[in-house]
């Protein structure tokens, strides 16, 4: 059985904004040991779970948790805003990894945009599973822009505080 999503976003303060957000959130609580059992494949935005993006629409549809769509007020580009009340019917989140050191990991990442949150994944994708010694040009080839601005440096921190930190 795979980790209970809902609990999770409960950890998370009872919401996640975004379909993106929740899939680097969980890929980056796997490499410090949460081990949720969905599997990741690279797809545009970074890392992607097929099984947990179908598990987060049956939690929907059973109403284990509650998603509402927004429009972001800069382009009105959609978004997907995912609330949890109570506990799903998964594997508890903690057997693997403290409670206490997934809602500290999960602080950090809220407090980061999603698109630093997607390129931090990146980084750890390129750098431990793809093992390319030449993460930094890949990444910028595939996330160009996003890049900038420094949002590379502060995806690197992210890393650095949730101790993912890849090899130079």
């Amino acid at each position: 059985m795979k980790k209970d999503v809902p609990s999770l976003i409960q950890l998370a303060g009872g919401e996640i904004v975004g379909k993106i957000r929740l899939q680097k959130e969980v890929y980056l609580l796997d490499q410090i040991g949460l081990r949720s059992g969905f599997s990741f494949e690279y797809h545009h935005y970074g890392p992607y779970s097929e099984e947990l993006a179908e598990q987060v629409e049956d939690d929907v549809i059973f109403g284990r948790l509650n998603a509402n769509s927004g429009r972001r007020v800069s382009d009105g580009v959609p978004y997907v805003i995912y609330r949890a009340s109570k506990a799903g019917d998964g594997d508890r989140v903690d057997q693997h990894l403290p409670l206490d050191q997934i809602k500290s990991a999960l602080f950090e990442m809220q407090r980061c945009s999603a698109t630093v949150l997607e390129l931090a994944a990146t980084i750890h994708w390129l750098a431990y599973v793809e093992a390319r010694r030449d993460w930094k040009e890949e990444l910028v080839r595939r996330k160009g822009a996003k890049t900038q601005d420094g949002r590379d440096k502060q995806a690197l921190e992210l890393l650095k505080n949730l101790e993912l930190s890849p090899v130079a």
